[in-house]
This record gives C-alpha cells, sequence and structure tokens, in this order.
C-alpha cells in the first residue's frame, strides 16, 4: 500500500493548469523526487500534499486516510521549506522543541528529545544560538530536526537545499540521504536540480506543464528517457534526430549505433559515451574546450552537429583541431511525441 497517494489531482490557477491530472504513490520508506523547471507543477504538487493547496478534483491520500479535506497541521506530515522558516525570536532548542511543546509533553521529555534530533543533525552544542547566529546550512539542519520532532508519516522537502552554495549543498545532499535512510522516513522531495535527483532519489517524477512525463528509478530516467524532453531535461547530451531501422539508427545512412525501437526520434549521445579515436565514424572540429577539473569536456562539431565529449584530464586536443569520435555501441533511441 501507498504511504502517500495522488489520484488524478488537478488544480488550476486562472487559465492555468498547474498540476493537471497526476496520479503517483510513494511507497513505505522511499526517498522519492519530483524534478523539473520552474513553473512544471512540482511545488503545486508538494503543497497539495502539505495541505496549503485544496485540489480542484482528485484525491490525495496518507495512509488509509484521505486528507485533501484536512489542514496541514491535521495532516501526519513533516515540512523543510526552501527558505527554512524558522521562528527568530527562538533558540535553536526553542524551534526544534516548539512541536514537541503543542503535543504538551512533559519538559523533560521535550529536552531528551531534542537533545537526540539536534545529535542526530549534528548541531549539539548549538541549543543556545539564534537563527542570525547560524550559517545557511545549520539553519537548514534546524528546520530538518524542526520537522522530523513532529514524527511525521511523511517528510516534504521543497527545494531545501538551493539557497545554499556549493560545497554546503553537496555536504548537505549527503547528509539527507544518510538521514534518510537511517529513520527509514518517507520523503517526497522537490527541486530543479538533476544531479540532486539522480543523487538522493529511489524514483524521480519528471515532471512538465503540470504532468508527470516520465516515472522511474535515476537510472531509468538517466538512460532510458521516455520523451525528448527528459531526454534533454535531465542530463547532458545531445539528441540527434533520424530514424531507427533494423535496429540501428540511421541519419541519411546507416550509423554503428544499435536502438531498440522502429521509426522517427532521435538518438541520445552522452558526452561520457562518445571517444577521441583516428578511426572513428566521425570527423569534426574542436570548437570550445573546458576543464572542469574531474574531466575537460569538448564541443565538436560533426556533420552539422554541436557534440559534447567528456575526456579526463589531462593533454586534449585544442580549439580549431580536427578529431574523430567513436561512438557507443548503443544507444537510447527517444520516440518523438507531443508537445515535446
Amino acid at each position: 500500500m501507498a504511504v502517500v497517494e495522488l489520484r488524478e489531482v488537478h488544480k488550476r490557477y486562472g487559465k492555468t493548469a498547474a498540476v493537471d491530472g497526476v496520479s503517483l504513490g510513494l511507497r513505505e520508506g522511499e526517498f522519492f523526487t519530483l524534478l523539473g523547471p520552474s513553473g512544471c507543477g512540482k511545488t503545486t504538487t508538494l503543497r497539495l500534499v502539505a495541505g496549503f493547496e485544496a485540489p480542484d478534483r482528485g484525491e490525495v491520500w496518507i495512509g488509509k486516510e484521505r486528507v485533501d479535506r484536512l489542514p496541514p497541521e491535521r495532516r501526519p506530515i513533516g515540512m523543510v521549506f526552501q527558505n527554512y522558516a524558522l521562528f527568530p525570536n527562538m533558540t535553536v532548542f526553542g524551534n526544534v522543541a516548539f512541536p514537541l511543546r503543542l503535543k504538551r509533553l512533559p519538559e523533560g521529555e521535550v529536552r531528551r528529545k531534542v537533545g537526540a534530533l539536534l545529535e542526530m543533525v549534528h548541531l549539539s552544542g548549538l541549543e543556545d544560538r539564534y537563527p542570525k547566529e547560524l550559517s545557511g546550512g545549520q539553519q537548514q539542519r534546524v528546520a530538518l530536526a524542526r520537522a522530523l520532532a513532529r514524527e511525521p508519516k511523511v517528510l516534504l522537502l521543497d527545494e531545501p537545499l538551493s539557497a545554499l552554495d556549493a560545497k554546503i549543498r553537496e555536504e548537505l545532499r549527503g547528509e539527507l540521504k544518510r538521514l534518510q535512510r537511517e529513520v527509514g522516513l518517507t520523503t517526497l522531495y522537490v527541486t530543479h536540480d538533476q544531479e540532486e535527483a539522480l543523487a538522493l532519489s529511489d524514483r524521480i517524477a519528471v515532471m512538465r506543464e503540470g504532468k508527470v512525463e516520465q516515472l522511474g528509478t535515476p537510472k531509468e530516467v538517466y538512460e532510458a528517457p521516455a520523451t525528448p524532453f527528459v531526454a534533454r531535461f535531465v542530463g547532458a547530451g545531445v539528441l540527434v534526430a533520424g530514424e531507427a531501422r533494423e535496429g540501428r539508427f540511421h541519419r541519411g545512412r546507416p550509423w554503428p549505433v544499435r536502438v531498440a525501437g522502429e521509426g522517427k526520434g532521435y538518438l541520445l549521445l552522452r558526452p561520457e559515451r562518445l571517444r577521441l579515436d583516428p578511426e572513428g565514424f566521425l570527423e569534426g572540429e574542436v570548437r570550445l574546450s573546458t576543464y572542469l577539473g574531474s574531466l575537460v569536456r569538448l564541443e565538436v562539431e560533426a556533420e552539422g552537429l554541436l557534440l559534447k565529449v567528456d575526456l579526463s584530464p589531462g593533454p586534449a586536443p585544442g580549439v580549431g583541431e580536427r578529431v574523430r569520435l567513436s561512438l557507443p555501441e548503443e544507444a537510447p533511441f527517444v520516440k518523438e511525441v507531443a508537445n515535446s
């Protein structure tokens, strides 16, 4: 049985369909991510689960209870907002203790629970500080501890790392995944960051214009995108228009790439799957070379295409040099669909 279930949920703002017939089910202990660009409906979907918005049609269930008619405070959820939403006049201890004191727990139990939560998020010793005295990463940990203090059935996270700098974001991403696995809490996460989604999730729903474009594991979404939109949005790569015939990709001539399916569509070429090769199938010219630390990314113009190629750090062809590229033996082939 799904811990969270949305059944044909719709939400409009005027003429705009923010959520357009979304049906989803989150499993027990699952880290489930809604991924997509701004305006795709992912945050509205989260807010429908949280109770901050009411669906125009459809149902929202948590466990065996239909909750779309319940206010947020009566839903078994914990929420972490993008802007943390900490009480500025309360200390770290006070913020985390707030939902426990609402339950009128004995003060000794409150102190024990707050201490355990702060230890869990690595904030022991900071109980007496105020939010303004904390870094962004520390404030986010306080917000997470406060959400967990409610002992929710579901944890809702609305782009919780987007306001942090890259290094802190990566560190907290690892901590968040560790904590979620440790607690075993069903989690619904919203982000526009594809790397974040791939790193954290058990499953991902890629959204576009209020609809779920694809639902699958990170590996499925990355390696077998269902639509051209998903192929473009998740990961780097180039879509090459052509045709699949008898298990091979054709673009005017047959290419040495095996594909599944038949008919017109797109071959997806990821930069890590292309190689420099003196005997390679394609010949082109290096238009750009970018050093990224762990790799060098070339942009090579070949047969009217601008392909990206990832190389290990070291000597690399310079801009203007002619190179040949070998293609992967097989690659995803994505059929065209309406509105993609």
